[in-house]
């Protein structure tokens, strides 16, 4: 029997509620830091979800499929609400570092033995990223949710390699980021309900009111 604790679904939560905290910040109320602080626990948790999912999802390919026909929906209203522009070539949304990051997370996992394969289409990622690409979080962020894949059964080492991605991989306000393996360490292996959907279409979605409500309701205000 699983131990109390949260559940697939709890920890999804978790993290839609800090990263709407976080977005009304970025496009809302910019000088308002704090709600920037709460949103820093989205990001780490969901790098978590990602891992997990590799593990108990029944097609990967698909799963990698589905992450990057998001991005593709979601990269509109990002680029609205975060730099006010239908497109900005220097930045992607945050699918794109999910996306990769299941890649490299499939490729570790296929070549098995094949380090040198291995390697080589992880550093191929990792150039097309840090180049052409630029999704959110950035190296960092594909990095971490690695770590969550490689120390999966090593909480120290998983504590202290995500702990030092926060500290030293970006600004200071990501340090808070470290906070989220207090909610992630109480996972108990349950799925709990199931909203997949939701959670997906709740990031393009939420984006594109927050950029509505700046142009549309504060602006005119």
């Amino acid at each position: 029997m699983y131990k109390r604790g949260l559940s697939v679904f709890d920890l999804k939560c978790i993290a839609v509620f800090s990263m709407l905290v976080d977005h009304i910040g970025m496009v809302l109320f910019p000088s308002e830091l704090w709600l920037r602080y709460v949103g820093r626990l989205a990001f780490p948790i969901y790098a978590f979800l990602i891992t997990e999912g590799f593990f108990h999802t029944r097609n990967v390919k698909k799963y990698i499929g589905r992450l990057f026909a998001f991005a593709l929906i979601s990269e509109i209203p990002y680029d609205l609400a975060r730099y006010d522009t239908l497109f900005y070539k220097d930045s992607q949304n945050i699918f794109f570092t999910l996306a990769l990051a299941l890649v490299c997370i499939y490729v570790l996992d296929a070549c098995g033995e094949q380090l040198l394969i291995a390697c080589a289409v992880l550093a191929s990622i990792g150039l097309a990223v840090y180049y052409w690409i630029k999704p959110d979080y950035g190296i960092g962020g594909i990095g971490m949710i690695l770590c969550f894949y490689l120390f999966r059964m090593y909480k120290a080492e998983l504590c202290l390699s995500v702990t030092a991605i926060n500290f030293f991989c970006y600004e200071d306000v990501q340090r808070a980021g470290a906070l989220a393996l207090f909610p992630i360490l109480l996972y108990n292996g349950k799925k709990g309900p199931s909203a997949k959907y939701f959670f997906y279409l709740f990031y393009p979605v939420h984006l594109l009111i927050l950029y509505l409500i700046r142009r549309y309701v504060i602006h005119v205000a």
